[in-house]
């Protein structure tokens, strides 16, 4: 250990080697062009310098666009790249966070041995599943870590040489971090209690208001929005050149409903996953060493401890209610690397403790403890190597070149799921140019999207409607351009959106056509259009681009149960479940497509076939309401009141305020006479919504009186 000497430049070259280490291979398995959902759009916003989905990622878009200049592969393969240049550079400045770390809990121990450590540790996560998931596709969140690990670094620096300047560096980051995602604004608090709890003494009110500007100027990078938008950019969602619609967007009023969202089901699920990725990520000999170095770090300073875990924590809560990738823990996983390195250090200051029973053991030591070290992180790099390789992975792009192969000259194509992909092919590679891309949720929602105007769709003729109107755009646009244009819809399971054409519908492989008028699902549509999808898949899903791909198999699934919401809807309810089992095929234990099928097969009266797959969903999803609120029903429908009342009550203890479901279980108490239990349930329905008809119902004794 004496003899490696480790001045400014060989730091330098540890900071270069933890760079290109990630990076080399994260460029080797990257996607060479689209691939599924937010990627496309990502990419699109990037070389159009667009606006993205709320809260619009400014930051984003501007620092992507950049990395379009590169003369090397499509735009989307720049755009990618973007992910992996942050992707891998988390990586050395996590370094630098450990290290900083390491000289603060161990300040009179080896330097040497704290960038030993900490280049050790780091090592473990450049090759974790988690971060090069989303190193090798367009996403946020590699450049969003970064900015996470950077500011981490300038407080610890701050705390550390206790110069206030590192902090307003912190402060300026962290509010240009909100333009690479709002989310930031999560790490806010901890932000603030790291200074209340560090430095209160050492600051003045001016110090604090200089800290706000910094994070005010930070921020400013979402004026680019409605600057943007003025000029109005092909992507432009939302619309926000006014103050109502820039903050419609950045509030991300269209999720509202997400903010708060709760779901004990999916709660504990994703605490399930999320246990599940640090084994995924780290291995055992890494959880180990982890394990280890979580207490070590709480001891030698508990206060650090905690506030940084609460700032590295702070978007925690907010996705585990709902997310189900690793990619908005990553974070979480940054520290547990920290940790990783407090482990390291510890064995590594243990081993060489040993030099005081005998000098021989102290090499044996290190080189075993290295060797082990060394093998699960190579075991862990080539599994993840082979679980994200995407070098020759061009079924996205082949997808969306084959939606617009099935589409005439001139069509038009009303979609909600296709629109990402579609657009960049369009937009940006310059692919059928002739085809009209109206995005449905411009008809139905235009105050979260944009306004359905002539100059955003000059290829179709839009027909100006009165404001009373509104709710009839579509029907109107579609009247008026049907007799000398195709119109195609792609599937959607949200049933407000189908009103608009639902009964012209006609199912056509991955697309369905929209004809002038009604028409019927007869037998040989319904041959034709399965006949045309096992074509589609066959000629899309070549031998050589075939990859068992978590993305691929949810896109493929989530258009199968679009499929079969769609016949369900129709009455076609055998169909319907036909394509639920299609949908399964794709994701064999998603509990949701389990619960759908389940429904169906109670639908048409198939009570085993039912309980066998609401059952099988319960298993995977034992907190899920729906599921237990699916079992209910099947078992009051076929009269087994007492099974009926078991899943009512199972349901209730994670949701207590379900009308319905009470009303539902005292009608079984009921059928079994026991009338103390009815009462208390119709008294929890007065007590929830005592002006609710179900309660006025009760209130007039009528519940019962047609039973």
């Amino acid at each position: 250990m004496s003899g490696l000497n480790f001045r400014p430049k060989a730091n330098f070259l540890i900071f270069l080697f933890l760079f290109l280490f990630p990076f080399i291979f994260y460029l080797n398995t990257l996607c060479p062009n689209i691939y599924w959902r937010d990627a496309s759009e990502f990419q699109g916003v990037a070389y159009l310098l667009g606006i993205a989905h709320p809260a619009g990622s400014p930051l984003y878009a501007l620092s992507a666009k950049i990395f379009t200049f590169i003369p090397i592969g499509s735009i989307g393969f720049r755009v990618n790249l973007f992910s992996t240049f942050f992707g891998a550079l988390v990586i050395p400045l996590t370094f630098l966070l450990l290290k900083e770390l390491l000289e603060i809990l161990f300040p009179f121990t080896s330097k040497k041995l704290s960038l030993i450590s900490g280049a050790i540790a780091v090592s473990f996560y450049a090759v974790s599943n988690s971060l090069w998931d989303i190193a090798k596709q367009a996403e946020v969140y590699t450049f969003q870590n970064c900015f996470i690990v950077l500011i981490a670094f300038f407080l610890l620096r701050g705390f550390r040489r206790r110069k206030e300047s590192y902090f307003y560096l912190a402060s300026f980051f962290l509010g240009l971090s909100f333009g690479a995602h709002i989310i930031m604004l999560l790490y806010l608090p901890a932000f603030f209690l790291f200074l209340l709890i560090f430095f209160r003494r050492a600051f003045s009110w001016y110090q604090l208001g200089l800290i706000l500007i910094f994070l005010i100027l930070g921020a400013s990078i979402y004026l680019y929005l409605p600057v943007r938008s003025s000029v109005n950019p092909y992507w432009d969602w939302g619309n926000p050149e006014n103050f109502h619609n820039f903050i419609t967007h950045i509030t991300d009023k269209k999720d509202a409903k997400y903010h708060t969202y709760f779901s004990w089901g999916k709660f504990i699920q994703g605490l399930k996953n999320y246990g599940r990725y640090y084994w995924e990520d780290f291995g055992f000999f890494g959880l180990i060493l982890g394990v280890i170095g979580l207490p070590l770090f709480f001891k030698r300073n508990s206060r650090l401890f905690l506030v940084l875990g609460f700032f590295f924590y702070s978007q925690w809560f907010f996705f585990i209610r709902y997310w189900r990738s690793s990619s908005a823990f990553i974070a979480t996983f940054l520290f547990f690397t920290l940790s990783l390195g407090v482990g390291i250090f510890f064995i590594f200051n243990k081993v060489i403790g040993l030099q005081k029973i005998k000098k021989w053991l102290v090499p044996i030591g290190l080189t075993g403890f290295i060797l082990l070290i060394g093998s699960q992180v190579f075991s862990l790099g080539v599994y993840h190597w082979k679980n994200n390789d995407r070098s020759d992975y061009w079924l996205p792009y082949e997808f969306f070149k084959h939606i617009y192969d099935q589409i005439e000259f001139k069509g038009v194509l009303i979609t909600t799921n296709y629109q990402f992909g579609a657009s960049y092919l369009q937009q940006c590679e310059k692919y059928r140019p002739d085809v009209t891309l109206l995005f449905l949720s411009e008809i139905l929602a235009p105050q979260f999207f944009h306004e359905v105007t002539q100059e955003r769709y000059p290829l179709i003729k839009v027909p100006k409607v009165s404001p009373g109107q509104k709710a009839k755009l579509g029907e109107t646009i579609i009247n008026a351009n049907i007799q000398n244009q195709a119109f195609y819809w792609d599937p959607t399971a949200r049933a407000k959106f189908y009103k608009l054409v639902e009964a012209n519908l006609v199912p056509v492989g991955f697309l369905f056509s929209i004809t002038p008028s009604p028409s019927k699902l007869t037998a040989e549509v319904m041959n034709n259009h399965h006949q045309k999808i096992e074509a589609d898949l066959k000629s899309i899903q070549k031998e050589n681009l075939w990859i068992p791909d978590e993305e691929e198999r949810l896109w493929f699934a989530s258009i199968f149960c679009n499929q079969a919401e769609f016949f369900t809807r129709k009455n076609e309810k055998k169909l319907g479940i036909k394509y639920h089992h299609w949908a399964l095929n794709f994701m064999p234990e998603n509990y949701t497509i389990l619960n759908a099928l389940g429904a169906d097969y109670a639908g048409i009266g198939n009570f085993k076939r039912a309980e066998f797959y609401l059952k099988k969903a319960l298993q995977l999803a034992p907190a899920e309401t729906t599921i237990l609120k699916n079992l209910g029903q099947l078992y009051l429908d076929n009269k087994n009141y007492p099974q009926a009342i078991y899943y009512y009550q199972k349901y209730l203890s994670y949701d207590s305020k379900n009308p319905q479901v009470y009303y539902n279980l005292a009608f079984c108490y009921t059928k079994i006479n026991k009338m103390k239990e009815a009462q208390e349930a119709l008294q929890k329905i007065i007590q929830l919504d005592p002006q609710s008809e179900l309660a006025k119902k009760i209130k007039g004794k009528l519940l019962f009186q047609n039973k």
